[in-house]
């Protein structure tokens, strides 16, 4: 059995008559029939009924039909595995992603991107703060999306993607919750804050909106951030779209901090200058920029508005030095 043969078979099942395949596989009609022939010879069937005009299926050719067709889209898969191994498709395509970054539109880039390059694989990391611009300088990651600390414009090619609005927020039953609005900076020290660790290397890593002085908790992640919040036992700035059912719910309250400096990170997809691109990484790239161009009122604010009001909150918070989250 070859490969030629399953061709020829199949052509002909598609097509109903052999002159008709012939011309698709660029074959003279007596070359199709005789791989056919061969073919049901070697496997001892009839494939097709010959008492009539159009080539039909026998009932054992439609079976085998299902088969052949199988063998050959797995045949296919595997030349095109073997030509990304030796072309220009990389492997492997490493995404970090800042921890306020809205998941939802991401997926479904990635599922499309996946979906044209079936045999990437995709590493998806999360960082924070600093971290994925690190990722980014180390050669850790092809891309990132997330804020510009920490980012050196020389070497780095950007693109605005949206804009995340950042809430302080406390359980509705804290204390902090209760109490007169704008809540006094020395009473906010003596409760815990929780705040996400930088994922960055380094003391002089970049921060957001930490009070200086006060009591403070550290997470890793926004998940845990949230939930110490629920619990009761702190409050902290929480994105938005994470916080938004409970703020709906009332089980979180915003509270009003002057003390809060930025609250809108911009995020961005980046990529260096300086680094040579594959496809799938390329392609990632232009899909990710295409999603930004249609949407430009995601996240509650349109790019220009939103770049706006990120430079003033990213003007004041280069200017401190209590900046984290």
């Amino acid at each position: 059995m070859t490969h030629d043969q399953l061709l020829a078979f199949l052509a002909v099942a598609d097509a109903g008559a052999f002159t008709a395949a012939a011309l698709t596989l660029h074959k003279s009609q007596p070359a199709v029939s005789k791989l056919v022939r061969n073919l049901e010879d070697e496997l001892g069937l009839e494939l097709f009924e010959r008492g009539s005009y159009r080539a039909t299926l026998s009932d054992a050719g439609r079976l085998f039909r299902e088969r052949a067709a199988a063998v050959i889209e797995q045949v296919e898969a595997l030349k095109s595995f073997a030509r990304e191994l030796a072309g220009d498709v990389e492997p492997i395509v490493r995404l970090a992603v800042e921890a306020v970054t809205p998941l939802g539109s991401l997926m479904t880039i990635l599922r499309a991107v996946g979906a044209r390059f079936p045999t990437v694989r995709i590493e998806l990391a999360t960082e924070r703060l600093a971290g994925a611009a690190a990722a980014l300088q180390d050669e850790r990651a092809d891309l990132v999306i997330a804020t510009r600390l920490g980012v050196s414009s020389a070497r780095i090619e950007s693109a605005y993607l949206q804009a995340v609005r950042v809430v302080p927020v406390a359980r509705r039953d804290h204390p902090l919750a209760t109490c007169s609005a704008p809540i006094p900076p020395a009473l906010l020290r003596t409760h815990a804050q929780i705040v996400l660790r930088d994922s960055a290397q380094g003391s002089d890593s970049p921060s957001l909106n930490v009070l200086a002085g006060g009591l403070r908790w550290s997470v890793t992640d926004v998940t845990a951030k949230k939930d110490i919040i629920l619990a009761g036992m702190g409050w902290g700035g929480l994105p938005e779209h994470v916080a938004e059912r409970e703020l709906a719910t009332g089980e979180l309250v915003v509270l009003e901090v002057p003390e809060f400096e930025v609250d809108r990170m911009e995020l961005f997809v980046m990529r260096r200058r300086d680094r040579p691109h594959g496809v799938v990484a390329s392609a990632l790239w232009d899909e990710l920029k295409r999603w930004a161009a249609a949407a430009p009122a995601n996240a509650g604010s349109g790019p220009r508005r939103a770049q706006a009001r990120g430079r003033r909150a990213s003007t004041r918070a280069h200017g401190s030095r209590r900046k984290q989250r």
